[in-house]
């Protein structure tokens, strides 16, 4: 008899420690998110992204697995200003667990509160894929996304609220970590301020406008619209090493007409890291955007 009891004992036990010990899990819509998750949460997150590193979010589909994920799932985060407007509202209909649908206590918009760059006056059809919320790639530039990660800690503290002196914690170190490494930055691109670029499509331009670079142009005509051979024919003869300083894009566009663009006006051409883990070494936020960072300014010091 003793034996049982000691044996019921230890079951209770065991179980009461797994229920404290249990992380707290979350899903998020792309690999930026979850290594802010990751960064607030420490241990005591399980973190997943339904997007790989270099897919582009914008063209993901929804499929049952998503479902499952973030039916499982205890936080569901998203970027938020029109990114995943083809298939999350799909997935969010579809999951049973009203905590992590909009609204619900688990349910984190990463964009709330942040204010956008390239918001546009008006919406119409000949303006190409515009986000009516404005720009959504703020996780390229860590001083940003800090409102992000704050909108993160919320949600973390609301469904895990034990914990919310480390998820604050971590905020803070978080908040000290990047306004240095963008302000180291910043100071080393001093001497290039105002030095004129091109891009591809506007997915690094938060963290080209804190660099102190100037867009000048881009190789999609518009938003989302692939270019014709008038169009960079244009680029190539309206710019010169003079005015431009190099060509960035991302790797899943045409790297082809990056080259042509690039060599015809005589600058490099400086393929990117969109998202983290697309590249070796960008690991996290942090580490994404000194990748980047560094890529450019040795562009600029060829």
């Amino acid at each position: 008899m003793k034996k049982t009891i000691i044996f019921l004992l230890m079951i209770i036990i065991s179980a009461g420690l797994s229920v404290a010990n249990a992380r707290v899990r979350v899903t998020t819509t792309t690999t930026d998110l979850a290594s802010l998750v990751e960064i607030i949460g420490g241990d005591l997150v399980d973190v997943t992204s339904l997007s790989r590193p270099l897919q582009d979010a914008h063209y993901l589909d929804a499929t049952p697995g998503m479902v499952v994920r973030i039916s499982r799932s205890d936080m569901f985060v998203e970027n938020g200003f029109e990114l995943e407007m083809g298939w999350i509202p799909e997935v969010l209909r579809e999951t049973r667990n009203r905590r992590v649908r909009r609204g619900g206590v688990g349910h984190v918009d990463a964009s709330s509160g942040i204010q956008a760059i390239q918001v546009p006056e008006r919406i119409h059809r000949d303006m190409g894929d515009v986000h009516p919320s404005g720009n959504p790639h703020y996780t390229l530039e860590p001083v940003t996304s800090q409102q992000a990660a704050r909108n993160i800690a919320n949600g973390l503290i609301r469904v895990d609220g034990d914990n919310a002196e480390i998820y604050r914690r971590n905020l803070e170190q978080y908040i000290e970590d990047s306004n240095r490494i963008v302000s180291k930055w910043q100071e080393k691109f001093e001497p290039w301020k105002g030095a004129g670029i091109i891009i591809y499509h506007k997915h690094f331009d938060y963290m080209l406008l804190k660099l102190g670079l100037n867009i000048v142009d881009a190789i999609e005509p518009l938003p989302g619209l692939a270019p014709s051979a008038g169009h960079v024919a244009g680029l190539i003869s309206g710019y010169n090493p003079e005015t431009v300083r190099f060509v960035m894009m991302e790797p899943w566009h045409d790297q082809r007409v990056g080259k042509q663009v690039a060599n015809g006006i005589g600058v490099p051409l400086v393929v990117g890291c969109p998202t983290v883990g697309s590249c070796d070494g960008a690991d996290c936020i942090l580490s994404l955007f000194e990748t980047n960072a560094q890529k450019l300014f040795d562009a600029l010091t060829k």
